[in-house]
């Protein structure tokens, strides 16, 4: 009986269940997982699928800009409440062409993100939407990708999905963060940005510039 509970919790772990993170799996049951390491080449060939929901504390790279934003603020405005607001995850692998010579990956994150408005420094709460469109492909095999999917260089063989999360979100952050309009700023709105200032996404942009010079 002991022996057959720790199988359980042993196979509960692998899951990752213990993780904070609750995934569902389709195609090849534990061929991967969000946060394993996995051949994209596997990934695509199974056609494995990772629809789940995490809790954004979960992506690391992220929390920490937004937790460098909110440092601004003064003690006690701000709120941790941010931690655990859930970000939705559909990552889909496959392969782009019929040889099976480019895996791929496409899907969609969304959450809310909270950050420090530019003209009233006050905290807002923005939605955050990612679409993802990745040709996963060694550094040298870049110039070879093609044109409707943008470019996940591959530094080593494996693949980590949640890079891919996380990257795609950043990515999609605005700058300056605003509030949708004066009315839900604070009194002093006028004095930092004009209405019409213009929201860009910084590494995005930068990422654009890269490819050109390339």
């Amino acid at each position: 009986m002991v022996s057959c509970y720790l199988i359980c919790i042993d196979f509960l772990r692998k899951c990752g269940f213990d993780s904070g993170v609750e995934c569902a799996y389709h195609a090849a049951p534990m061929s991967s997982h969000l946060l394993d390491r996995a051949l994209p080449t596997q990934l695509a060939r199974s056609e494995q699928v990772i629809d789940c929901k995490v809790k954004f504390q979960d992506l690391g790279r992220i929390t920490e800009v937004v937790e460098s934003d909110l440092a601004a603020l003064a003690a006690g405005e701000g709120s941790a409440k941010w931690r655990d607001a859930p970000v939705s995850i559909r990552l889909a692998f496959s392969f782009v062409q019929l040889s099976e010579a480019v895996p791929a990956v496409t899907g969609e994150v969304s959450t809310t993100l909270e950050a420090v408005c530019q003209r009233c420094l006050q905290t807002c709460s923005l939605p955050l939407k990612a679409s993802l469109r990745y040709v996963l492909v060694p550094y040298k095999d870049r110039a070879d990708t093609l044109d409707d999917y943008e470019t996940w260089e591959l530094t080593e063989k494996t693949v980590l999905p949640l890079e891919i999360v996380e990257e795609a979100l950043l990515m999609a952050m605005p700058f300056p963060a605003l509030h949708e309009s004066t009315e839900q700023c604070g009194p002093f709105a006028q004095e930092f940005l004009p209405e019409s200032a213009e929201t860009v996404r910084p590494f995005a942009d930068l990422k654009a510039q890269l490819d050109e010079l390339k």
